[in-house]
């Protein structure tokens, strides 16, 4: 079963663009990705734009996105627009929020609460 989670980055409206990720939406794998690899706006919304995915890579040709890759169609694969700092449930069972805005990653774990990505967080998380 995956570890579910959604990515969001705000865009140039001040609302967010969100996706759906399935597997290993945990800190240490997808914070550590999103932190190391897509610490710019212009890297998270490419990411982004790309639309839902099963995995996340350290670059957009590592990631396996439900269009792109697997050839699966439908809107509901596409990023969604929702309210910044919002937790969004695009699909079922999230279990992580990520959120890129001003230049940094925040995560929610389901509190309702974000806390700015670190890799202190990271490493705390995994204890």
């Amino acid at each position: 079963m995956g570890t579910r989670s959604n990515i969001q980055v705000e865009i140039a409206s001040g609302k967010s663009l969100a996706i759906y990720a399935h597997w290993d939406g945990y800190p240490s794998h997808m914070g550590q990705q999103l932190l190391d690899n897509y610490n710019t706006q212009e890297k998270a919304e490419e990411l982004v734009r790309m639309g839902d995915m099963s995995s996340i890579g350290p670059t957009l040709k590592d990631c396996e996105f439900y269009k792109r890759d697997r050839d699966e169609t439908g809107d509901d694969l596409e990023p969604h627009e929702v309210d910044t700092f919002k937790i969004s449930s695009i699909k079922q069972g999230q279990e992580w929020q990520y959120q890129f805005t001003n230049g940094r990653w925040f995560v929610d774990h389901n509190t309702g609460h974000f806390e700015m990505l670190t890799q202190e967080y990271i490493d705390a998380s995994e204890s």
